[in-house]
């Protein structure tokens, strides 16, 4: 499937087989397993045990299929599974697992943009200089109010890391559950529904009102932190993946990731100014 991911059948039964790039991954993996598999209705799917310390193996979940966003009901259950997931700190002390730390998700999108601003270069074959000089501004701009929050600290909880929308999977019995777990983190649950939000606006058109209509389990999203949306995290990253892949999946991509950026670029000025409304109700 991957370099480092496989189907593999053994005894006529077939397993998900992933490598970890490190042990250590591997280990913050089956420990955090160990203290969900004690939750129910199950949030994960269970590890299958074996010899090698770097090797993630699962039962191969016939007729599964991911999530998709640009559907009502997978938008409500995969949140909802997120909620649940953030729960949990009520069952285990998460900040007692080893290999879990907290970050900032401030100073990460720092980071990228100034890594984007550096290679401004890069993107000027590939993208207009207005578009480069748009997501430059809206991320300056979004960094700006991101650092003038003043939310009160929550709870610090377990958060997957990694919300994109096929690692959540309908299973088999018909139960939506989340799998790959090597970018766990410890953190407060916003952060992680903020990055939920960034994933799932864009299957929708940007129509955050929409979100906020029909599903009310996001009134307790801080509201201040709404401005979070309006850095343009997702585009960013992708960006800088396309620039370091080979030429030919490089090409591959950019048929989705040109569109993708162009699209986005014409919602943006609505999202800004929708989500002042929201902050200001």
């Amino acid at each position: 499937m991957k370099a480092n991911v496989w189907k593999y059948r053994y005894h006529a039964t077939n397993y998900f087989v992933k490598r970890t790039k490190q042990i250590e991954m591997a280990k913050k993996v089956r420990l955090i397993h160990r203290q969900l598999e004690r939750v129910k209705p199950a949030l994960i799917l269970p590890l299958v045990p074996n010899d090698d310390e770097q090797m993630i193996v699962q039962l191969w979940q016939e007729g599964s299929r991911s999530a998709n966003f640009t559907q009502q009901k997978d938008r409500q259950e995969s949140l909802r599974l997120l909620m649940a997931l953030h729960d949990t700190n009520t069952l285990v002390k998460w900040q007692q697992i080893p290999g879990l730390y907290t970050y900032s998700q401030l100073l990460k999108w720092q980071m990228r943009y100034m890594r984007f601003q550096s290679r401004k270069k890069d993107f000027q074959a590939l993208l207009t200089v207005q578009e480069i000089e748009q997501l430059l501004h809206y991320s300056d701009k979004a960094l700006q109010s991101i650092a003038l929050e003043r939310a009160p600290k929550k709870e610090i909880t377990l958060l997957h890391g990694d919300v994109v929308h096929h690692n959540f999977l309908w299973c088999a019995d018909g139960r939506l559950r989340l799998i790959d777990f090597d970018l766990a983190h410890l953190g407060e649950a916003d952060d992680e529904y903020i990055l939920w939000l960034h994933r799932v606006l864009p299957a929708i058109d940007y129509d955050i009102d929409k979100l906020f209509q029909e599903l009310p389990e996001l009134k307790r999203l801080d509201k201040s932190k709404l401005h979070r949306l309006k850095y343009p995290n997702e585009l960013l990253r992708e960006w800088l993946f396309a620039v370091d892949l080979p030429l030919e999946q490089q090409l591959v991509f950019l048929d989705y990731l040109v569109p993708f950026t162009k699209r986005a670029l014409t919602h943006w000025p609505k999202l800004w100014y929708d989500i002042d409304r929201l902050i200001e109700k």
